[in-house]
């Protein structure tokens, strides 16, 4: 959770400081609206992207990354509350118990209505 809301909290910055930027590029250029600036905009972002080659990782890379996680899953792992023995079997016989209720309750609304179904038609 805590890493999402990292990542969270990177891209707005990210947002902001693009938005910043975008209002710096406007003023400088003397844009008044939105429809001057773009086509600067646009250019930028493909010169950004021919640029900036992305590069794959490594194999010594993301074999660090997914040690990473499993460390993380084991931490989370140990935090869980693992029933007991007996609340697994008290909990089973509880779904049981209610499963063969609701079973009852549909079969005997089930009898009824067919038993009223074929009183209407004979």
């Amino acid at each position: 959770m805590w890493r999402f809301s990292m990542a969270v909290q990177k891209k707005d910055f990210k947002k902001a400081s693009a938005a910043k930027e975008r209002t710096a590029t406007k003023e400088a250029s003397g844009a008044e609206n939105k429809k001057d600036a773009a086509p600067k905009d646009a250019a930028k972002a493909v010169a950004k992207k021919e640029s900036a080659k992305v590069q794959k990782p490594s194999v010594s890379e993301r074999a660090g990354s997914v040690s990473k996680y499993l460390r993380g899953v084991q931490n989370e792992l140990k935090k869980v509350h693992w029933p007991t023995r007996k609340e697994v079997v008290t909990y089973t016989a509880v779904v049981l118990a209610s499963v063969a209720v609701v079973a009852a309750v549909i079969w005997v609304l089930d009898s009824l209505l067919s038993l009223g179904v074929s009183a209407i038609l004979s």
